[in-house]
């Protein structure tokens, strides 16, 4: 392995303003049905930021299917099945994607015009023959309806309003139905694919919106503010009267009908937070098919062992908090807008850093901070077109190592590099300049180096790096994916997580005997672990019941307990 040590401009590190108070929390919305009606996708802001996930219709099999720095939404299944469409706002502008369902292939659709570089293409949807999309745009100045080829080709726009035209959808024959706000409120509204024929379909002096055409065109359903809070609603395609579905007591929005018309998908806050519900065409049976428990990640013990930092999603985005080592005593020490995650103490104690992207200088930015044990005092470190994260000071707290991602145009992929700079934020410097990526080092504190873990050779591997001089040698070979090490106190040994066995768990790799032992079973262990000052008891997060948790477990594999509970309301 070659390693190139270069030096980078040193940059001051300007105070963070006050953060914003916490945002509301949106959970899980926007469902959309596969043809097969067996899953549906919908996305959720579980993470910090939104994403697609897709979920089998009994609320079974859950699995991530978008996962970047910027916000994925408003998913619509291709009639075909084939592939997912989406808007996302990763290049600084709300464009249209699609996706296969499996995560791979994903294709840009609509890009913004270069003489109105802010315009935005939002809320896609499929033609019945899926040869077509419709959506809203304000690219000519206000907000209209426009159709495009699959492929994204022949951009046309279908409707010319006074107010807003919004949230297109299809019937079964071909027509488009849209929200519009062309009389003062907002009403329902439908047109041919031609512009022609356009008259309105509900219209009330409260706000309707939302409408979805049932498979066989008799029936439609949306969300009316017509009794108080938003609430679905079904009335003849025809015309007639508009029949309740959901109660008054939640607010209720966006259902999709499934290809046999026999099961209604909606999102509700009745659970007190949004999540994804099904029921029947008449709405009875009514049924919670999401839980959104928050994750709780990357657990830190302070240098005395009696506190520990970490990350959570409990107030909808990530934070940094603090428990007592035995799990109790939760303190929230930031309110951002943004993912704030992978949290360190300094071996003072005294100080945190961890990463941010609050201040969104460019897209796909991620910055580090430091701020005091309480919280205060945020200050940003690195000012750089990257993703800067997992930090971790140097055993005397005067260098902080971090890895930086440069975000692949065009793909869902970052190249990593290591780099230190001072804890004063200044002396930056690149540690590794290859064609692979170098990740999550960790410090020794027997003598000036480093582990980490690349993909040099295909697989994750780890290796030892020798500073100043940037000779790096394998740390450890096996025929799984070993990734995220993490010196004990004493140098001597080193933990890790490895899919070896088949599926990623915590291990020991013994430095002088050089064997490793496995010390979890099937947890799905997902970051850095750390160590206890003691060198005793290790910490990590791991997703066992598919949300991510703290634990904790001695080093001889015994003791293992989980330290947070990651359902809704618990603190």
């Amino acid at each position: 392995m070659t390693i190139v040590l270069a030096a980078a401009a040193a940059a001051a590190a300007p105070a963070v303003a006050q953060t914003p108070a916490p945002q509301p929390i949106f959970l899980n919305i926007n469902p959309s049905w596969s043809p097969d009606g067996r899953q549906l996708v919908f996305e959720s802001s579980r993470n910090g930021r939104i994403g697609l996930y897709v979920i089998n219709a009994d609320g079974t099999g859950e699995r991530q299917l978008t996962d970047n720095v910027a916000d994925d939404s408003h998913p619509d299944w291709s009639p075909d099945g084939s592939r997912i469409l989406f808007d996302s706002n990763r290049d600084g502008v709300w464009n249209l994607y699609s996706i296969r369902p499996d995560g791979t292939d994903e294709r840009r659709l609509t890009y913004p015009r270069a003489t109105i570089p802010l315009t935005f293409a939002r809320h896609p949807a499929w033609s019945p023959d899926g040869r077509q999309i419709a959506f809203d745009s304000d690219r000519d100045g206000d907000e209209e309806i426009y159709l495009m080829n699959a492929d994204g080709g022949d951009v046309r726009r279908l409707t010319t309003s006074p107010g807003r035209d919004t949230h297109p959808a299809w019937t079964p024959d071909g027509q488009v139905v849209f929200g519009s706000y062309r009389s003062g409120a907002g009403d329902i509204w439908i047109t041919k694919p031609d512009g022609s024929g356009l008259r309105a379909l509900v219209s009330h002096q409260a706000v309707d919106g939302g409408a979805e055409v049932s498979p066989d065109g008799q029936r439609l359903i949306f969300f009316s503010e017509r009794r108080g809070k938003p609430r679905l609603f079904q009335v003849p395609f025809t015309g007639g009267e508009a029949v309740p579905l959901t109660p008054d007591s939640a607010t209720s929005y966006e259902a999709s009908w499934s290809r046999d018309g026999k099961t209604i998908a909606y999102y509700s806050d009745s659970p007190g937070r949004f999540e994804l519900f099904v029921m029947n065409a008449d709405g009875s049976g009514q049924r919670q098919i999401t839980d959104g428990r928050y994750a709780n990640a990357w657990p830190k013990w302070s240098p005395d062992g009696r506190r520990i930092v970490f990350a959570s999603t409990r107030d909808r985005d990530w934070e940094i908090y603090t428990m007592d080592a035995d799990g109790s005593n939760h303190r929230r020490l930031t309110h951002s807008p943004g993912r704030d995650a992978h949290p360190y103490f300094f071996p003072s104690g005294a100080q945190i850093v961890f990463q941010s992207p609050r201040d969104f200088e460019g897209p796909n930015e991620v910055e580090l901070y430091t701020m005091n044990s309480g919280g205060i005092r945020q200050r940003r470190l690195t000012i750089a077109a990257g993703f800067d994260g997992v930090p971790v000071p140097s055993p005397n707290g005067s260098q902080i190592a971090f890895q930086r991602g440069v975000y692949r145009a065009g793909s869902k992929d970052y190249h990593w590099d290591l780099y230190l700079i001072d804890s004063s934020g200044q002396n930056e410097r690149r540690l590794t300049n290859n064609r692979w990526s170098s990740q999550v080092p960790t410090w020794s504190p027997n003598g000036p180096m480093l582990a980490f873990f690349s993909d040099s050779t295909g697989k994750d591997q780890m290796y030892l790096m020798e500073l100043p001089t940037g000779a790096v040698r394998p740390l450890l070979t096996s025929g799984g994916n070993d990734r995220s090490p993490a010196f004990s106190p004493d140098g001597r040994r080193v933990a890790f997580t490895s899919d070896r066995d088949g599926v990623d768990d915590l291990y020991l790799f013994d430095l002088d005997r050089q064997t490793t032992r496995r010390l979890t079973t099937g947890l799905v262990v997902r970051a850095q672990p750390s160590w206890s000052p003691s060198g005793t008891t290790l910490l990590f997060s791991a997703s066992a019941s598919g949300v991510d948790e703290v634990y904790r477990i001695d080093v001889d594999g015994t003791g293992l307990r989980r330290l947070t509970t990651g359902a809704e309301g618990v603190r």
